[in-house]
């Protein structure tokens, strides 16, 4: 079966939009995360599992499962090249967007509102004042009255909120894949994206890493970047359902 694939990024789009009123949706329903409230430890497990599943322990890997399926349903080589080429360059933009608007914006991540609460750090602010070691002894005193399920991602990101790095990748994949499998009617895989998306975003908000805003935020920027990047525009052969 012949199929023309982004011929733009309606789809992608499309996808992405559905994903930030989601993201809007989920913030406006799920009630304040209170960080001191203890954790069991499945749902500590569960999102930090998937929060790691868009960090820097283990994006490569789901980024090469989304890659190997867009691979078996791609048999044209030179279109898989394409995409790969697009999708590389919206990885690079994308980040180095987000590292360059931390240091503009420098918004301190919501655990810092805990340590404030408990008298670990004058302010949020102080906090970020602080050099790394002494970030990680504040939190480790916090330990104390904070679930290890939270404070160990604290401590391995004392950087700032704004805008989301797990979100980005998030949202990237969700306009990049999702919009793909959209246009190639693999609803259960853009069920999967969109679902483990999601996931990923409450899990930056119950471990006190994001708030709403930062995800709502970080799903913009990959937005206006994705309409400025040239999509794909060839004739490929799939295999069909």
């Amino acid at each position: 079966m012949q199929m023309q694939y982004w011929k733009n990024n309606g789809a992608g789009l499309l996808t992405l939009s559905g994903f930030l009123f989601a993201i809007g949706l989920l913030s406006s329903v799920i009630p304040n995360i209170d960080l001191l409230s203890p954790a069991t430890n499945s749902v500590g497990t569960i999102l930090t599992y998937l929060t790691y599943s868009a960090g820097s322990q283990g994006f490569l890997i789901t980024l090469a499962f989304f890659v190997a399926i867009t691979a078996f349903r791609t048999t044209n080589k030179k279109q898989f090249f394409l995409l790969m080429t697009q999708l590389g360059v919206l990885l690079v933009l994308s980040f180095a967007a987000k590292t360059a608007m931390k240091e503009i914006t420098q918004s301190p991540r919501p655990y810092t509102d805990a340590l404030t609460q408990l008298h670990l750090v004058d302010s949020p602010s102080s906090f970020y004042a602080l050099d790394l070691p002494t970030q990680n002894t504040v939190i480790d005193n916090a330990s104390k009255k904070v679930s290890h399920w939270r404070t160990i991602h604290w401590q391995g990101e004392t950087d700032y909120s704004f805008p989301s790095g797990h979100t980005v990748f998030v949202a990237l994949c969700v306009f990049f894949f999702g919009g793909l499998f959209l246009k190639r009617k693999q609803y259960i895989m853009l069920g999967i994206v969109f679902t483990w998306g999601l996931a990923v975003g409450f899990s930056r908000l119950w471990l006190g890493m994001h708030r709403p805003e930062d995800l709502i935020g970080s799903s913009i920027v990959v937005a206006v970047i994705a309409v400025l990047i040239p999509a794909p525009n060839q004739t490929d052969h799939h295999h069909s359902n």
